[in-house]
């Protein structure tokens, strides 16, 4: 089940796709992928929420969590290190 998947405000180039699945007891699941131009970053679960709107919430937090850890990554691994 893919709705119409809101706005989660990521950086220019990464984009979030969520598919979801109504269970039978009516909650939703499934799972959301991260991609950074073309290259597929990320792919996480998404455990039983009670409503579409609180899945793709979920899905929003976890990628803005991951993609602000993958910025300080590089942003690291870009800096100059001293020498000891």
């Amino acid at each position: 089940m893919n709705g119409n998947i809101p706005e989660f405000g990521l950086p220019e180039g990464w984009t979030c796709s969520v598919e979801l699945q109504k269970s039978a007891d009516g909650c939703f699941a499934g799972k959301a992928e991260l991609r950074e131009g073309r290259d597929a970053r990320c792919v996480f679960v998404l455990t039983q929420q009670p409503t579409r709107e609180a899945a793709y919430a979920r899905a929003k937090v976890h990628a803005e969590q991951f993609v602000a850890e993958w910025a300080l990554r590089q942003r690291e691994r870009a800096a100059p290190r001293l020498k000891e």
